[in-house]
This record gives C-alpha cells, structure tokens and sequence, in this order.
C-alpha cells in the first residue's frame, strides 16, 4: 500500500465511524425543518341534535364567542320513508327562516337565538328565507347573515355580538346562492351567484344598492387586507382570485394552477400579510363513484409580483376521494384547509384538515451557510375520526330530491362546509352530519349541526386576538 492511497483511506475510515448527522454535514447541509406540528382535533360534539344543520357557517363575533348558522332544511329532506320518524328535527323551530345558535365558551356549550335572544322562535321579524346562511362581520363589529327563499335573498343583522337578529331587509336582492362581505363599519357587500350580481349597502344592511352584474370573481368575497376602506378579493370559478381596488367597480382577474376540484363554490383566504391561497380537492364524481382518485392541492398568489406559483402544491392526503374545499388563513404563512374525505373501503365522509405555517414557502439558512427555498409544509389530520356521513353524497344540486334512488339522491349536507379559527388562533370547523338515529332506530329526514376543534398543534395565531365585552341590546343573561 503506498502513503497516498493510506492517507486518503484514513479519513474515509473516519467519515464512516462518525454519526449519520455529522456524517452528513460533510456532504450535505442540514436546513431546519418548517413542517408545522402535528394536528389533532377534539371529538366532534353536536351544537343541536333536534334541529336541522346543513352547510353550516360561522364567524367569531369581538367579544370572542362564536356564532353558527345553518340551513333550516327544506330542500336537504331525505326522502326515505325510514326516516319520517325523525321529522321533528326539521318541523321543530321551522319558521321559514334559517337557523342560528351562539357559544361564549369556545364551542363547549351552544345557545338557539331565537327573537330578541330567546332560545325558540324566529331569529328576525321580518326576514324570509330557508336556506343559505352567510355570515360576515364589518368592522365596527356588526355581524350580518343572509337567507333565500329561491327567489328573495334577505340580510338580518346582529349589533350584540349574535345575541339577537332585530334588523332585516326581507328584500335586499333576488337570486340563488347569496354572500355577505362585511367591510367599513356599517358597510356590507352582497354577491349573488345566480344572475349573478353584487350589491353595496352603506347603512347597515338596511339598504343595498347595485354595483355590477359583470366581474370575475365567483363565489364569497373577502375583504383585501392591503386596501380594507376599498379592495375586495373572490375566487375564480376555475381557480384564482379576482381583485378589486374600488369597491367592486371594476376587476383584475389572475387564473391560479390547481388539481381537480369536485365543488359548487369556489373559496380563496388571504393572510394579515396580504398573500392570497386557494385550494382544489377532487376525486368524487358522485353517487357512482367507485374509484379512489383523490387529490387535494394549493397554491399562494404574490401581491407583489402578481403571480400564483407555477406549479401547485399537493397535499397528503390518504387514499379515497375528496370534495367540498374550503380555506382559511390567519397571521403570515398560516393557512388552514378542510375538505370531505373517503377513505379506501368508500363507506364514509370524514372532515379532514391540513395546515400549514410557511403558506407562501420559506427562505431558510443550512448548517453550511447556503440558503434554500422550502415550498409549503402541510400537517394533515382527520379531525372527525370518525364518519360524518355514510352512504352516497349526491351532487346534482336541488335535483338530488326528485332521486328514485334515496340513498343516491342524499343531500342533507348541502353543498359545502367551512373552516375557520377563533380569537386564540385555535382552528375549527363546523359540518352537517347524518349519523344520529331516529327513535325507531332508522336515519333522520335531515343533518344535524356539529362543531369540531382543534386540540393540538400550531395556530393559526402567533398571538390572541383582543376581543372586547360582549354588547347588549336586550337584558340577556350574558348582560
């Protein structure tokens, strides 16, 4: 052996008796990880398990309690004969109006807001409208909902933090599948999908006037962050975001790359940092549907260079179908997504959520002093753990109840679900859910309204937002 080959075997012996870490760092940089924690939900808990809950929505009121509403039921009837036993969950409290209930400790416990706070009744005098609920909350701190009866769309108002509904116009617009969008205080935008219209009331709710008929975006509206007295963002019905700098009169329209998307309505979330996210989750084609194709993807719009990333980002997810996204976002880089999943046997829809706290991707520094661009980071959780729905989910829209086929033509879970967080950052979801029995033991004629929580891992908050004492308006006995 010669002394050069003996002094180049020596420190190659070294490198192979030292440590894997250290190892590598003579080869390749170590870059710290930016994958958030893992991410467990508490157990789903019923927020009414005698009233009906499809599409829930939600909002977090500045007094920090939590306010739900959801569709009273009528064009979500299961038309099984098995399940008139269960009529009560729609006929109870049904006044034609949708349905409302208010939580002041995070979710544990929920209140019916009936008129003027009462725990029966309609929640406003004079506002109509089964279905569709929406809500949204201006920046004085007014929350508004909506509501239809296939034809009127009406707008009801909360000032006590979703105490009490005493305000209404039962005529605001006419159309399908209406939003809200709260802005300046007293400030509230309507969108309508169907014709497609956006109306402006600057007193309230009380009044709205029209602003177009013709723009881009699709779907619910969401105040832009980076210009909150006048910007407005919406998602694109083929995915994307449509900006407005002038309250709505004219738009901007940037198309983003995404996955296949089984969904009604489209939904975008923008950070407090301004960075705009959308998601697709697809796989499930319907009824018939016996594959497990599912994918869910995302992708994160530039303000700056007014661009999406060139390529979308997949999220894990398990094998089974997937439909019904739905997004949130919080402080920079934190973004939430929830969509339905089936998993391999096909038996069952379970809410899943992924989240991620790098959204728009991270610039970190290696052990060597290099830099590298780490894309976005997802955590993804099964936060139902168990089915929400068995059976088929039917996806043809108020068409699903004139099906022969009952379970084919399933449609108590409306057409969406949402995500979103409260005041500590804390991620939640709100969903319709069929699994609750009649009392002759068959299925019930409607959903039922659950709320689900997230126990463990990063929020979407560095810190707790500020809320406020709760207004009264009636002696209620939070007052």
């Amino acid at each position: 052996m010669t002394k050069r080959f003996r002094l180049l075997l020596v420190p190659a012996l070294l490198a192979a008796l030292l440590p894997l870490g250290y190892a590598a760092e003579s080869s390749t940089a170590r870059c710290p990880s930016v994958k958030p924690a893992p991410l467990k939900f508490s157990k789903p808990t019923f927020i009414d398990k005698g009233r009906a809950g499809g599409e829930p929505v939600s909002i977090v009121a500045q007094d920090g309690s939590i306010i739900v509403s959801a569709h009273a039921g009528t064009t979500h009837i299961y038309k099984d004969p098995q399940a008139a036993p269960g009529s009560s969950d729609f006929l109870r409290s049904y006044y034609n109006q949708t349905l409302n209930w208010r939580s002041d400790d995070g979710g544990k416990t929920w209140k019916y807001v009936g008129l003027a706070g009462a725990p029966e009744g309609p929640h406003s005098a004079t506002s109509t409208g089964f279905s569709d609920p929406d809500l949204t909350m201006d920046a004085g701190g007014k929350i508004y909902n909506v509501e239809i009866n296939l034809a009127n769309v009406a707008v009801f108002a909360s000032p006590d933090d979703g105490q009490s509904w005493p305000t209404a116009n039962p005529i605001a617009a006419s159309g399908d599948r209406p939003w809200v969008t709260g802005a300046e205080p007293d400030e509230v935008f309507l969108y309508v999908n169907l014709p497609k219209q956006l109306w402006r009331s600057t007193n309230g709710g009380l009044t709205f006037d029209l602003v177009t008929t013709s723009f881009p975006a699709d779907s619910k509206l969401i105040v832009d962050p980076l210009n909150p007295k006048k910007g407005l963002l919406g998602p694109m019905d083929a995915g994307g975001v449509a900006i407005t700098a002038d309250d709505g009169e004219t738009w901007e329209s940037y198309p983003a790359a995404l996955g296949s998307s089984t969904q009604f309505f489209g939904a975008i979330a923008a950070d407090r940092a301004g960075w705009v996210y959308a998601a697709n989750a697809g796989g499930y084609s319907g009824s018939n549907d016996t594959g497990t194709d599912g994918e869910v993807t995302f992708n994160y719009f530039n303000r700056e260079t007014k661009k999406w990333a060139s390529a979308p980002v997949h999220v894990p997810i398990p094998e089974g179908d997937a439909l019904w996204p739905w997004i949130i976002a919080g402080d920079d880089g934190r973004v939430a997504i929830t969509w339905y999943q089936t998993l391999k046997d096909k038996k069952g829809f379970y809410p899943f959520v992924a989240y991620t706290t790098n959204g728009h991707g991270s610039t970190v520094t290696c052990s060597d002093g290099s830099t590298r661009f780490i894309a976005p980071q997802f955590q993804t959780a099964n936060a139902s753990g168990r089915p929400v729905h068995l059976g088929k989910i039917c996806l043809s829209g108020t068409a699903c109840n004139a099906s022969a086929n009952f379970e084919g033509g399933d449609r108590r879970l409306g057409d969406f679900f949402t995500v979103n967080f409260d005041h500590k950052g804390n991620i939640f979801l709100v969903s319709g859910d069929t699994t609750l029995k009649n009392a002759l033991g068959g299925p019930k004629p409607v959903a039922n309204p659950i709320f689900i929580k997230q126990s463990a891992g990063n929020k979407l908050l560095e810190r707790p937002d500020k809320i406020r004492k709760t207004r009264c308006l009636f002696p209620l006995p939070s007052c």
